[in-house]
């Protein structure tokens, strides 16, 4: 498997192969109450009203609250949020379908440094695990993580 990345000062971003179509996955992202399950450091989600969620995480043995608001969602295809309180934070997932029901999914994240993200390769290193979870999050459902492919 190959992922892609970069990282800055105040933004990363990382991408992944999913073998699903874009429409299953970015189901599945909107779903955000579902992030604990392959998410670990996401302790709670849940939705305050409409497009507001609050969450709760943990972050190297600290925990922090964040409200959240979904700014876009463009069926199949991306989802944005922002913070509305809490660790400053907003990004974009892209769901880009390729031949055979695969899916490019991108993650791009920017942030304060000072909000409790830490240093910007250690965050790139979440991303890319909770990204690689997600996957194999998806493939289980599908019946085809790598166990089944072989």
């Amino acid at each position: 498997m190959k992922l892609e990345s970069y990282h800055s000062i105040n933004s990363v971003g990382a991408s992944i192969l999913v073998n699903a179509p874009a429409a299953e996955i970015y189901d599945h992202w909107v779903r955000v109450e579902e992030f604990p399950q392959f998410m670990r450091a996401v302790r709670e989600v849940r939705r305050i009203e409409g497009d507001r969620f609050y969450w709760r995480v943990d972050r190297g043995g600290k925990e922090y609250e964040s409200v959240l608001q979904i700014a876009l969602r463009i069926p199949n295809r991306r989802m944005a949020w922002r913070t509305v309180s809490g660790a400053e934070s907003s990004g974009v997932v892209g769901f880009d379908p390729l031949p055979g029901n695969k899916t490019l999914v991108s993650f791009k994240m920017k942030y304060a440094p000072e909000s409790g993200w830490g240093d910007p390769a250690d965050l790139l290193q979440r991303i890319k695990a909770r990204l690689e979870n997600f996957k194999n999050y998806i493939e289980s459902l599908r019946g085809t993580t790598k166990e089944t492919q072989n």
